[in-house]
């Protein structure tokens, strides 16, 4: 078949071998180690296949179970088996969905690995919200940072905000003032459109999480789990409201939420995890 176009082939193998997923919305300069990271110390013998968020808009596109499409299409025009579905953080909450969904059609469950799995409510968005903005304090004035940190600090204050409402309003405020910021740094303006819409598509991969539900998968789940108490089954223990969370088992380190995928030690545990047999997460 060829290349495939909404994931990235982070470890090809031939055509005729299992596939393993990994889901995440990797950028250029984020501090967090990526799966491109993990992925030579699991010494697979089959290919490795990341997600390509699609580009949505928080403000005016249907951020629902439709979003997975393009990536189930992909996998199923492959014909080929899934090994197991890895997710990092939010992108824990695609794993968990898609791996349901690919069980249902071939013989064997994959094997679910998520790493500081998160359920994405307000405070996620707004916090990953925050992190953008400290990536592009380079191009933003102070006076701009302040604005659009009010501008997200009134929003989440709203009562019963839902963490949709939350990204669009954060990605209207942040559209003409990111836009404006880029063209001043000698971007010209198509170039500035694609980055002010990645930031979008950021939190419209934000906003779609936010509304899927992926416990059902998160049962049969390994959960590796970093040191970092805001992080993970690390925060959502400690967050009134959320029930506790199922999984079949967890793995913890002694290592920072932005060196879990970086880590010898964890990719040493996530090669353990798929050399048991498919489907076995224990």
């Amino acid at each position: 078949m060829p290349d495939p176009t909404v994931w990235n082939v982070v470890r090809d193998a031939g055509d005729d071998t299992d596939i393993v997923l990994a889901a995440d919305f990797p950028v250029t300069g984020r501090n967090e180690g990526g799966f491109t990271d993990l992925t030579p110390g699991l010494n697979l013998d089959c290919a490795l296949w990341q997600t390509v968020a699609p580009v949505r808009s928080p403000e005016h596109d249907a951020l629902d179970e439709r979003y997975l499409q393009p990536w189930l299409s992909e996998v199923r025009a492959s014909g080929r088996n899934v090994r197991a579905v890895l997710g990092y953080c939010a992108g824990s909450v695609f794993a968990g969905v898609l791996a349901e969904k690919i069980a249902a059609r071939q013989d064997t469950a994959p094997h679910v690995i998520v790493f500081d799995p998160e359920l994405v409510d307000v405070p996620t968005v707004h916090l990953q919200f925050g992190r953008v903005i400290g990536n592009m304090t380079t191009v933003l004035t102070p006076e701009e940072t302040g604005e659009l940190s009010d501008t997200a600090e009134r929003l989440a204050a709203k009562p019963d905000v839902t963490p949709t409402a939350f990204a669009a309003g954060l990605h209207a405020a942040f559209r003409p003032i990111g836009t404006g910021a880029l063209r001043r740094a000698g971007l010209d303006e198509d170039y500035a459109g694609e980055l002010v819409s990645l930031v979008g598509s950021f939190m419209a991969y934000l906003a779609t999480a936010a509304g899927l539900d992926p416990r059902p998968g998160w049962r049969r789940a390994t959960v590796m789990t970093s040191a970092s108490e805001h992080s993970g089954l690390n925060r959502m223990r400690t967050t009134p409201g959320i029930a506790p969370i199922e999984v079949a088992g967890e793995r913890r380190f002694d290592v920072a939420h932005q060196d879990l995928l970086r880590t010898p030690a964890v990719a040493a545990s996530v090669a353990d995890v798929l050399a048991g047999p498919t489907g076995d997460t224990a």
